[in-house]
This record gives C-alpha cells, structure tokens and sequence, in this order.
C-alpha cells in the first residue's frame, strides 16, 4: 500500500475553497482503481494548516489519480490561488496495525527520500470511547516524549469530518527511530490504528528538489466535471517554485 501525506495551508479566507474543490473531486477519486480511503484534518498546533491523508493499494494507483485530468485542474488552481504553501510526502506504508480488509502491507520499493530530513512517517488514529474525551495532550498520552531521539518533527490533528477522531503525524530520521516508539492506547480510546510510511518523495511549494516524476502526456481520465470553475489564471508563470506542480505533466506546464 502507498501512502500520501498532503500538509496544506490554504491562502487567507480560502479554507473552504480548498475543501468544496475536494468534495467535487470525491466522486471521481473513489472511483479510481486502486484507491482505498482519504480523510482531511486541521491542525491543532499551526493554525490554518489541513492535513490530507490518502492510501492506496500500490504506486500505480497513486499515478492514476495524479494524472487524471480533474485532479490536476484543481491542483494546479491550488497552487496559483489556494494554498499559500504545502509539504507533500509520498511514501510506501511498511507497517499498519489494522490494514483495511483485503489489503495486506506489501513492499515493493526499497528506496527513500534523498533530500528530505525525515525518512519515515508515523501516523496515529485515536478514536475515543463514547461520551469520553481524550487528552488535550494526546502526545503525552500515547507515550511519546519529544525529546525522543530521531524525531524530527510531530503534529496533533482533528478529523474534518469524523468528529473525536485524532492524528498524531510523526516524522522520524530513520526506520530504526521510528521502531523505537511503541504508542500506548490511553484508557479513553475505543480504538487506535498506527501506520508507517517509508517516504520516497518529500517536496513542497517552493522547494522542487523531489518532485515526483510522471508520465509525460496529457492527464488522463474523464472529462472534467463543469463543477468544477475554470482556472482564471490562464498559463501564468510560477513567480517562487517550478512549474511541475503536484499531478503537472512536463508537458502541459507554462514555460
């Protein structure tokens, strides 16, 4: 299974542009072979910033869906008029405590980022007992102290449209750092799911170095919902950033 780690802070007032245009996209996106779950949650520690989090059942499946053509309408209006900056990370899960049915974590792909700080994601679900609350410091609670070696950075996240359900992304050096944290479920926990990702691509809006490379052609896939509006900046060149943005094929990129 591959997962993808979209961290986005949508420009002033934009907020809900970003997550009408992932609505519109819905249909088509659960329609794509290959796919399997995708949920958004805001964060509670650096206001203004969603996380979208997405698995699929492998690499190609990520492909499909970067290069269908509703996709990459929505994506590239986000980069000139939504998002005031992201931090994308692409990676294969190499570990998931309740993998979903009829999927089993497979790897296929031994390799990691080469420029990123950290290597491996960590990402834990908490869903608490009904009519309990868990802990405002749900970092504490799961066990982590963070001081702990190799730990480059974390976040607490809640779920956009699964109320009481939490995030808890964390960003690890290496394999070794991340194997080292065994999350303990607090007393107010239902459930807990953790997963690990082995990041292979690790880019954001102004820094290019590890885009992920796509096949060349036109984007593929239906033809585009006329919900969704047409761009408005035509083909305007990126002022800070490349211009292969996420699910822009070389081809169709302003130069």
């Amino acid at each position: 299974m591959f997962s993808v780690i979209f961290e986005v802070h949508p420009g002033e007032g934009r907020k809900d542009a970003y997550l009408e245009h992932g609505k519109v996209l819905k249909p088509e996106l659960e329609n794509i072979d290959g796919f399997i779950d995708n949920e958004r949650f805001t964060s509670r520690t650096r206001p203004g910033w969603v996380l979208s989090h997405s698995t699929w059942r492998d690499e190609k499946s990520v492909i499909r869906w970067r290069t269908h053509a509703g996709h990459h309408l929505v994506q590239e209006e986000g980069r000139f008029e939504v998002f005031s900056d992201y931090h994308l990370r692409i990676g294969e899960v190499t570990a998931d405590s309740h993998p979903p049915q009829g999927h089993a974590v497979r790897e296929q792909r031994l390799d990691a980022t080469e420029v990123g700080d950290a290597k491996v994601c960590q990402l834990c679900e908490t869903v608490p007992r009904a009519g309990q609350a868990l802990p405002d410091d749900l970092t504490g609670a799961l066990g982590l102290a963070l001081t702990a070696g190799g730990l480059v950075a974390s976040d607490v996240f809640d779920s956009i449209y699964n109320p009481d359900k939490t995030m808890l992304l964390l960003s690890w050096v290496d394999a070794d750092a991340a194997s080292a944290f065994r999350p303990v479920a607090p007393d107010q926990a239902e459930r807990m799911r953790i997963r690990t990702v082995r990041v292979i691509r690790d880019y954001g809006m102004f820094d290019r170095r590890e885009p992920a490379v796509l096949p060349a052609g036109r984007p593929t896939g239906v033809a585009v919902s006329p919900t969704l509006r047409p761009l408005r900046h035509g083909r305007r060149r990126p002022t800070r950033h490349g211009c292969a943005g996420i699910g822009v094929t070389r081809t169709v990129c302003a130069r």
